[in-house]
């Protein structure tokens, strides 16, 4: 019994045994379930990294909102010249990573307490901004349209694409008004 079962020889032996079996068959069974198994796999394959990048990318965004939320919350945004632009500054130093940020629709609503969530409207069409002053309340919200790459998931999502929605609501902090 001195043979031994598992080292780099034997391995590498066997390998180049079973490639030599494929490319000898010379009956086509194995390339014919090759050609059938193929696009399955490569379809699975697919679907499963796209929803995996898909996945990344709602973290990305949804940390971008907190980032940027925090800058509201501070009263960083509403001192500064450009409100708007310094939000989405912020936002999209972060969100360019995995989205286009020209893409990326922001919605930024004040109210007084803290409103019921069945009575929020949906967000707007276009970018509507405006985050309040200091004890306000404060909700941000932050949608982009993904559309997939794999035809198939395409299809079954519909030709719009899969919208997503990254929302922070909060209290404004007090802060010293210009």
């Amino acid at each position: 019994m001195n043979k031994v079962l598992f080292s780099k020889t034997n391995y590498a032996n066997t390998l180049n045994q079973k490639c030599r079996n494929f490319s000898n068959c010379t009956t086509g069974g194995v390339a014919v379930e090759f050609a059938l198994i193929l696009p399955l796999f490569l379809f699975v394959l697919l679907a499963v990294i796209e929803t995996g990048y898909i996945a990344l990318s709602n973290i990305v965004v949804d940390g971008a909102v907190s980032t940027a939320s925090r800058e509201i919350r501070t009263g960083i945004v509403q001192q500064s010249p450009n409100p708007l632009g310094r939000f989405r500054g912020t936002l999209c130093q972060q969100v360019n990573i995995v989205v286009d940020c020209g893409r990326v629709l922001i919605d930024v609503q004040n109210f007084a307490t803290f409103p019921d969530p069945t009575t929020i409207p949906a967000p707007a069409a276009a970018n509507n901004f405006n985050p309040g002053t200091a004890d306000q309340i404060t909700l941000v919200r932050v949608r982009h349209t993904w559309n997939y790459l794999t035809p198939f998931l395409q299809q079954l999502i519909g030709p719009g694409g899969r919208e997503h929605i990254s929302s922070a609501i909060f209290r404004v902090e007090p802060f010293l008004q210009n």
